[in-house]
């Protein structure tokens, strides 16, 4: 497994304490929710399908779907995208 080395500020540092033990799941939920904020952000530019946006953040177009509900998107998730996601 590489090493990473990174500065991250003190304040940061101190609210990453309690979970020392657990950075690598820390840092993949993380990287999870960025990819998901960026897929829905092209999305709302009409740059992908909200199947895509999913398929970018690596997760399922109900949980996108859900994600956008949450972020006050109303998600319009049309029959072709449907038939792809169940083929």
């Amino acid at each position: 497994m590489p090493t990473v080395t990174i500065a991250i500020p003190d304040d940061l540092s101190a609210q990453l304490d309690p979970y020392r033990d657990t950075l690598a799941e820390v840092l993949r939920i993380g990287l999870q929710e960025v990819k998901k904020a960026q897929g829905l952000t092209l999305y709302k530019q009409g740059h992908l399908s909200l199947w895509k946006a999913a398929r970018l953040a690596g997760v399922s177009l109900r949980e996108m779907t859900q994600y956008a509900v949450a972020h006050g998107l109303r998600a319009h998730v049309e029959e072709e995208t449907i038939r792809e996601e169940l083929a």
